[in-house]
């Protein structure tokens, strides 16, 4: 629903921040990564976003990168992972060493996470496993931008291997202007391959 919010910040703590859209403060719960990452207070700043909606609330999610939102909601897909305890998983360790450990199955360094038990940590390898491989790729190209960055998932959605995806981002970058849009990356790139 609301995937992007830009405005100015206007109030910054460590797992909180309000961003002022037009006249609208909108409260964006955070981890501690994105808190670190935000600019300071009355200067323009830009979240990726997932609105949580619960019966008696609205919770807004936000993320400094496309990769750590993509996590938060395939953690969130786990049962017995909320998005409270996906947000404190992401302010305890990166999204690449927690896909890492995913990835090799290192129960040791995944309950040293705090609030994560035993079974939360089999759970999260049994569920994300066959996806950590998918998501590694998404935060390796973190370098890319958020237009970017939807391009290459659409590309990938369409059955486009990740390596050759990347390829072909890249060579429609160097055919486009940097403000080019998805879908106008996602025509390029296709010529790319």
């Amino acid at each position: 629903m609301i995937e992007i919010l830009s405005g100015i910040l206007k109030i910054k703590h460590p797992t909180f921040a309000v961003v002022d859209c037009n006249g609208v403060g909108f409260g964006v719960q955070i981890s501690t990564r994105t808190g670190e990452s935000l600019p300071e207070i009355g200067v323009q700043v830009s979240l990726f976003t997932h609105l949580v909606v619960r019966e008696d609330s609205l919770t807004l999610f936000g993320f400094s990168e496309m990769a750590e939102k993509e996590l938060f909601l395939k953690m969130i897909d786990v049962n017995g992972i909320g998005p409270k305890m996906a947000q404190r998983i992401l302010s305890s360790v990166s999204p690449s060493s927690f896909l890492d450990m995913i990835a090799r199955e290192d129960k040791n360094a995944l309950s040293k996470i705090k609030g994560i038990g035993k079974k939360t940590v089999e759970q999260l390898i049994i569920s994300l496993k066959d996806k950590a491989t998918a998501l590694q790729a998404l935060n390796e190209t973190s370098s890319f931008s958020s237009a970017e960055q939807e391009a290459f998932l659409a590309l990938q959605t369409l059955g486009v291997k990740e390596s050759a995806a990347k390829e072909a981002i890249k060579k429609a970058k160097k055919n486009l202007d940097s403000e080019a849009n998805t879908a106008t990356l996602i025509s390029e790139a296709l010529k790319h391959i």
